[in-house]
């Protein structure tokens, strides 16, 4: 400011800090897609993303339309049912892969999502070949 005029030559310091910041912030469909198979807490998904907590559920949601929990459980076993095609890695190489962390678990919400195990699944897949 000089004499109480603003000059136009310095934009406010606050709009440069802000476009600093966004540039920083690492975008939420990226940091989902690099990472959705590591079993890390929401707090560090957001930490990842550069994000308060409150921010990245609130961001999530608009993006994705679900929870970042419901998101991750689909895209996980999505990346499961992959493996299973396409590896002859076995159920609990898969099940750590995929970011469960236990095989019983990973069966279970396989089975409710697919209708059956994940053995029944690969065994009827090669049975069909």
């Amino acid at each position: 400011m000089i004499n109480g005029d603003e000059s136009p030559r310095y934009p406010p310091v606050r709009h440069d800090h802000r476009q600093i910041d966004d540039r920083k912030r690492a975008s939420l469909l990226d940091v989902m897609e690099t990472n959705y198979m590591y079993n890390l807490s929401l707090e560090e998904y957001a930490r990842i993303s550069n994000r308060s907590l409150a921010t990245f559920k609130r961001q999530f949601k608009s993006l994705f339309y679900t929870t970042p929990g419901k998101w991750l459980m689909a895209r996980r076993l999505d990346y499961a049912l992959l493996m299973l095609r396409t590896t002859r890695k076995n159920i609990n190489e898969i099940t750590l892969e995929c970011g469960f962390e236990n095989s019983s678990h990973f069966s279970r919400v396989f089975k409710e999502r697919f209708g059956t195990s994940p053995l029944n699944y690969r065994k009827s897949r090669r049975a069909a070949i």
